[in-house]
């Protein structure tokens, strides 16, 4: 599910993750984050994210996956596939692969 930027985030990824038993973070950052303000913000973030949960925290870059989401849901036909929480569950789902895609690379 997305969890909207507002509140305690952190907190709340937090009791998602024991949920889920997850043992990394993977934070997608946008291509217009990277400007120095920008990425120090994604890094704040990541930092308090890794010192509330203990665990790895992997800032990733986001680069056109909305567009690839809303082309895949386009594609699929699904009702509301234009709407921003479907575009963006499928946006993180394609950061995630990114990443594991990724890391299978370096393993092999």
């Amino acid at each position: 599910s997305v969890i909207a930027n507002e509140g305690d985030v952190v907190g709340r990824l937090d009791q998602l993750g024991r949920e889920l038993g997850a043992d990394t973070w993977v934070v997608g950052v946008p291509r217009r984050a990277r400007s120095t303000d920008g990425e120090a913000k994604f890094e704040r973030f990541a930092e308090e994210l890794r010192q509330r949960t203990c665990k790895l925290v992997v800032l990733w870059d986001e680069t056109l996956t909305s567009v690839e989401a809303e082309e895949l849901l386009r594609e699929s036909g699904r009702k509301g596939a234009r709407s921003r929480e479907n575009i963006d569950m499928y946006a993180a789902a394609i950061i995630l692969q990114s990443y594991l895609d990724n890391r299978a690379g370096r393993l092999s």
